[in-house]
């Protein structure tokens, strides 16, 4: 009887295993110029160098069913049909979307490269566009403003992705930081 038990411990203990190692899809997005910190330092002159984590702003990823990256709501919502990335990382207090630790701009030693990890995307999200906003504060309930690629990355299968996001997809210019919520004219 005991080695049944056994039998059936380790049979459900390595299919539990073989669950967790769903391939996935990390969808890397690089900056290797200076223009994205060009770009941060349009909302706040000031954003560190070597960021310390708890002042670092928030990545966002979304997926999207289309190549068009629908804007937010009033309320920083995704609308059309782009839904925010439903991984959730294993960082602390970390939200559906994240990407890893946050906005890192790297030393002028390294040319103020952007430095932040990737998007993981699961199979059942093979096929969907990802795109990433970086918001102007930690928190999302903070931000006012974030800016967006121009163009969705194409997630079509398992395994690591780079993006190179300067030249090759770059940031929506057209403003570089958009309102979460206009500010009301009087």
């Amino acid at each position: 009887m005991r080695r049944y038990i056994l039998m059936l411990m380790l049979v459900m203990g390595a299919l539990s295993l073989m669950a967790q190692e769903m391939p996935n899809a990390i969808v890397v997005f690089r900056d290797t110029s200076d223009a994205t910190y060009r770009l941060i330092q349009l909302e706040d002159p000031d954003y560190p160098v070597n960021t310390p984590v708890e002042e670092r702003w928030l990545i966002l990823a979304y997926l999207s069913e289309d190549d068009k990256i629908d804007p937010l709501d009033a309320k920083g919502n995704p609308t059309g049909n782009d839904i925010v990335n439903p991984y959730l990382t294993s960082i602390e207090n970390a939200i559906e979307g994240q990407v890893t630790n946050g906005l890192l701009i790297g030393p002028e030693e390294i040319g103020y490269r952007l430095g932040f990890g990737g998007a993981v995307v699961t199979p059942e999200h093979f096929g969907k566009y990802v795109y990433i906003r970086i918001f102007n504060a930690h928190k999302l309930e903070d931000a006012t403003k974030y800016m967006v690629l121009h163009t969705p990355i194409l997630v079509e299968g398992e395994g690591p992705q780079s993006t190179t996001i300067i030249p090759d997809y770059g940031w929506d210019m057209d403003p570089v930081w958009k309102w979460i919520e206009a500010p009301r004219e009087y």
